[in-house]
Formats: C-alpha cells, sequence, structure tokens
C-alpha cells in the first residue's frame, strides 16, 4: 500500500502517528511497511484563526490541495490529514481536486462508525477551538445518532493550553493530573480526543503509567484510522 500523510498541522502528533503506523505494520519484515508519502507543511496559517476569523482560508485550501495533488501524482492508496481541525477545509478542497474526496480517509468519519460499532450514544468531544467553534464532531456524530457534549467556549483556553504544551513536547507532571481533573468535569466516560495532540499527550503519560486515565474510554480517530488502513493494505494484498 502506498499512503499520503499529510502532516505539519503538529509535527508530535504527526510522528505520533507515524510511529503507530509502523508499530501496526511491523509484524513480518520492513516489506510489512506501507509505501510513506509525508508532506510536512508547517508555513500554513493557523487554522484555528481561520475557523474563527476566515483569516488565511484560501491559502490553507490552496495548501491542503497542494499536497494533496502531489499525493495523487504518486498514484497513493490513501490520504490522512493528521488534523481534526483540517477537515473543515476539505469541502472547498474537493472542489479543487475532486479525485482526493476518493482518497482521504476522514478520521471524523472513521471516529463516527467506530462510536457506532461499538453502540456509544454520548460522548465528550475535547478538541481545538475551531473545531468546537464549527461544530465538526457534533455535527458529523449527530448525523449518526450519538450526541456530543463538548467544552463551554469559556474553557477554550484550556484546551489551548494542552495543544500546545504536545506542539513544544512539553508534557509535567503538575499537567498530567490537571488533563485528567478537566475531562472529569463533565462526568463523561467516553471521550473523543478530537485534536490529534490529544492521543500523543495521552500517550506519553500512559508511558509513564500505564493506568493513566484508565476511568475513561478514549476514542482516538486516529487509532480507527489506522485501523482502516490495515483493511486496505490486506485488500491491496489480496487483489
Amino acid at each position: 500500500m502506498k499512503l499520503g500523510i499529510l502532516g505539519g498541522f503538529g509535527g508530535y502528533a504527526t510522528i505520533d502517528f507515524f510511529r503507530r503506523l509502523l508499530e501496526r505494520f511491523s509484524l513480518d519484515t520492513e516489506r510489512s511497511y506501507p509505501h510513506v508519502i509525508m508532506d510536512n507543511n508547517f508555513s500554513m496559517p493557523s487554522r484555528t484563526k481561520a475557523l474563527l476569523t476566515g483569516e488565511g482560508w484560501d491559502e490553507i485550501v490552496d495548501a491542503i490541495a497542494h499536497s494533496i495533488r502531489m499525493m495523487l501524482s504518486e498514484n497513493v492508496d490513501a490520504i490522512v490529514l493528521v488534523c481534526g481541525t483540517a477537515h473543515a477545509f476539505l469541502p472547498d478542497v474537493y472542489r479543487k481536486v475532486p479525485k482526493a474526496k476518493e482518497k482521504v480517509v476522514s478520521i471524523i468519519d472513521a471516529l463516527g462508525e467506530k462510536l457506532k460499532n461499538d453502540k456509544i450514544n454520548q460522548v465528550l468531544v475535547i478538541a481545538a477551538e475551531g473545531a468546537l467553534h464549527r461544530k465538526i464532531y457534533t455535527k458529523k456524530l449527530k448525523k449518526m445518532g450519538i450526541e456530543a457534549v463538548e467544552p463551554a467556549e469559556s474553557e477554550w483556553k484550556e484546551i489551548r493550553k494542552y495543544i500546545e504544551a504536545v506542539k513544544k513536547n512539553n508534557y509535567s507532571d503538575e499537567m498530567a493530573e490537571e488533563y485528567l481533573r478537566f475531562i472529569r468535569r463533565y462526568g463523561e466516560k467516553n471521550i473523543v480526543l478530537g485534536c490529534t495532540e490529544f492521543p500523543a499527550l495521552v500517550n506519553e503519560y500512559k508511558k509513564r503509567d500505564p493506568f493513566y486515565g484508565d476511568e475513561f474510554i478514549f476514542y482516538d480517530p486516529l487509532e480507527t484510522v489506522l485501523a482502516n488502513l490495515e483493511e486496505i493494505s490486506n485488500m491491496k494484498k489480496q487483489s
């Protein structure tokens, strides 16, 4: 399988996803790994600011479209955007690059299908401000019969603090407990890690303490996508 990974939205989130991709496909030999084409474009404007104010929107759409065109020219079998928030720009990207719709594996759609299969009807979604403002997860999950509880706007600043810590690869011991206290406020067991920095955060703290956050069931959209990619790879081998 040939896979396109569009990163750069968060460098350490992309590294975390790539590490897990290697772990999932490393059962036999190095030849088991997918052929990966990764484009980390760190120069894109803030996706959150674009979603909140519209500033930089066209530039972001053009940058994502450019990366996807490059991957399509390499005949990739699937494309993953390692950013939930970035999915808000895909409708405009698809208008510029219609073929992209066949290849992009939506991490939000994959999450919804996973929740449906697990018969989960209510979740807490922790995501970046832009995703919460546009209700990217809430609208999609509602169509699937799943109610999404979201933090109030007054708490978005605290969410940003956790995201920025991951972007800087700065995981303090104090923040480990602080993050759990934050999600405990809502009284929900099923937690959607809607910003891809959050799986990296939880994985880091679980390395330090295997029981970290065991009172919750964390739903990681990227982990669901990895399972989907494994299915695509197996189908490619059989064809």
